[in-house]
């Protein structure tokens, strides 16, 4: 497996050098241009979890991060990697762990290629993913479902074919709600799926804000078992996403950081820098456990911190993208952190 990653890896960096010669405005655009996905596809980089027999590469989720890494390092472009990589991921999560026979099937050697992506649907206007916020629902009617309610912050929206939309189908205990997860092509009656207007960063990835009016979709459309599926799909979500996304984010502050250390004032002491980054690399590699996933986030947390203190302005403009975009993914991601923080204290404090 060593060979088949050591040339995945190659194939991401020598993408990520032809992209950034060929599309020198990548860091301002909308979405990854066709072209350029297609060269992913045809290099096997959007079918990296998908099972072999499928047409995909079957690789583990560290594998994908070691790729993610060398991809982000070399393209210093965040939202390419964002988009490319929740490609991968939602194959995996969504397809790959919660979808029966027949939607694998018909999935996932379009997903292989890239000629489908599936978007994750579940945080909603002024309510984020909160399960006690939330409040689109799915109403049982014979065979089929139908879907109501608002969708917001949809990570690869504006490109999916497939939405995963998690609603609440009120199956649970007395006054406790209980969620279903339910796929829905793009163009269902009653989807609407509009660009988010409130990310504007991580170009050129999208988001998407979802309207659903009297969506109907058959009963093999449920994906995983019934009953509340929040706790299984939606609650462990983030601790796989953090996971291979420590890598990318790693590839990221290499990239940045090499472009600090290029400036003739050095810009910050990237020396240093450098050096933790290395330190995050062997955690990555050898920590799988909570408390080493913390220790890295901090560590990037206060390598923003040092950026953000340095002059930035003598940075070409794409770098420039880069580090307001690892600024404010450090800002995003530290509510998980204090969340993870506050956990394992009750942890340790129960164990006492």
């Amino acid at each position: 497996m060593t060979d088949t990653v050591d040339a995945f890896i190659a194939a991401a960096e020598a993408l990520a050098r032809s992209a950034n010669a060929d599309y020198p405005g990548l860091h301002e655009a909308e979405s990854v241009p066709e072209e350029l996905w297609a060269k992913l596809s045809g290099a096997g980089l959007l079918g990296l979890r998908v099972p072999s027999e499928y047409g995909g590469a079957a690789l583990d989720l560290e594998d994908v991060g070691r790729i993610a890494r060398a991809f982000a390092k070399a393209s210093g472009n965040q939202g390419l990697v964002t988009t490319w990589l929740g490609h991968n991921l939602m194959a995996d999560w969504v397809i790959g762990h919660f979808g029966n026979a027949d939607q694998q099937a018909a999935l996932f050697p379009k997903l292989a290629t890239g000629a489908a992506t599936i978007a994750f649907a579940v945080s909603e206007p002024e309510a984020g993913a909160h399960p006690k916020k939330l409040s689109a629902t799915a109403r049982e009617d014979g065979d089929q479902w139908q879907l109501n309610g608002a969708k917001a912050y949809v990570t690869n929206g504006p490109i999916a074919t497939h939405l995963a939309i998690v609603a609440i189908t009120n199956a649970g205990a007395p006054g406790r709600k209980a969620f279903g997860a339910f796929l829905a092509p793009k163009d269902a009656p009653g989807l609407k799926i509009r660009p988010s207007e409130h990310v504007d960063f991580l170009k050129p990835n999208g988001h998407a804000s979802l309207d659903l009016e009297d969506v109907i979709v058959p009963a093999s459309a449920r994906l995983g078992a019934e009953g509340d599926i929040y706790p299984l799909m939606v609650k462990p979500l983030r601790d796989h996403e953090d996971r291979v996304g420590a890598w990318s984010r790693l590839g990221a502050f290499e990239h940045l950081i090499s472009k600090l250390a290029a400036l003739p004032d050095g810009a910050l002491h990237a020396g240093g820098v450098a050096a933790r980054l290395l330190a995050v690399a062997t955690m990555l590699e050898h920590d799988k456990t909570d408390k080493g996933l913390l220790a890295v986030r901090a560590i990037f947390e206060d390598i923003r911190a040092q950026v953000a203190l340095a002059d930035l302005t003598a940075l070409d403009p794409a770098t420039q993208a880069l580090a307001r975009d690892l600024d404010k993914l450090g800002g995003v991601a530290r509510y998980a952190v204090e969340a993870k923080f506050q956990a394992l204290g009750r942890s340790i404090a129960n164990c006492a």
